[in-house]
């Protein structure tokens, strides 16, 4: 069985009936995630490790260590053009 802990958010602007209404928001570091802006607004899936980080100011806080992703579905915006291997670690 998984454990998460995110910040719970009401879904907005989803079709009814094709989403359960609500997001869990996790945090997660993408830094060994190459071309990670060009990634932002595309449907990612990411393989990794959970990890606890002690923030000085935050204390201790469940990461996502992400080691490798893949675009599931891009942003309408970059149909044109398709990205091989883009956001492979």
């Amino acid at each position: 069985m998984a454990y998460l802990e995110g910040w719970l958010r009401r879904a907005e602007n989803e079709p009814e009936g094709e989403h359960t209404g609500y997001m869990l928001e996790i945090e997660a570091d993408l830094s060994g995630i190459s071309g990670l802006e060009e990634l932002i607004g595309d449907q990612l899936a990411v393989t990794g490790d959970v990890e606890i980080v002690d923030y000085p100011e935050r204390g201790k806080i469940m990461v996502f260590k992400v080691t490798s992703s893949a675009v599931l579905e891009e942003d309408e915006s970059d149909e044109e053009e398709p990205q091989e291997g883009r956001g492979e670690a």
